[in-house]
């Protein structure tokens, strides 16, 4: 089985309150600039695709996505 990859979604605008609800296996935390953090692990590329997808049905703006160092 594999390890789950951690990824960072930076998100438009302060938004951390709805991502604690929306997201709760993940952290979030308000960066420089006015972006929300959101990062944690993803079992896999189907699941960081269900937390894209999310992030979008919520209308929020994925600024950047990375992935993470084990």
């Amino acid at each position: 089985m594999n390890s789950p990859i951690r990824y960072q979604f930076l998100i438009d605008g302060d938004v951390s309150d709805h991502m604690d609800a929306a997201f709760p296996n993940m952290k979030v935390a308000s960066t420089a600039g006015g972006y929300t953090s959101l990062h944690g692990p993803a079992a896999d590329y189907i699941a960081m695709r269900s937390i894209m997808a999310r992030l979008d049905s919520l209308g929020l703006t994925i600024a950047e996505l990375r992935k993470l160092p084990d």
